[in-house]
């Protein structure tokens, strides 16, 4: 079975599910949140708004261009599987 880079790149075809997509973003996400948070708390940031800035500016990236990714590569058999072989090198109309 072919590797996909992106999740849902209408380019690249077919997109593989949306709950499958969220199911795998979600496992990406929740161990590097928790990290940040940890890690946030260690350094002493009190303030509300100033742990959400700190947090998104990190983890905005991150997710767009190491995490998700990352998770496609991982879980791209069990991503794609089902999607329809003739159809995933089809252009999506969006």
């Amino acid at each position: 079975m072919e590797k996909y880079d992106t999740m849902g790149n209408p380019a690249e075809g077919t997109p593989p599910p949306r709950w499958k997509q969220a199911i795998v973003e979600w496992m990406g996400l929740i161990p590097v949140l928790l990290f940040l948070s940890y890690l946030i708390k260690w350094l002493g940031v009190e303030t509300m708004w100033l742990k959400l800035i700190i947090e998104a500016s990190i983890l905005v990236p991150l997710l767009k261009f190491v995490i998700v990714p990352l998770m496609d590569g991982l879980f791209s058999d069990w991503l794609y599987r089902g999607v329809d072989e003739g159809q995933r090198d089809k252009p999506v109309s969006v």
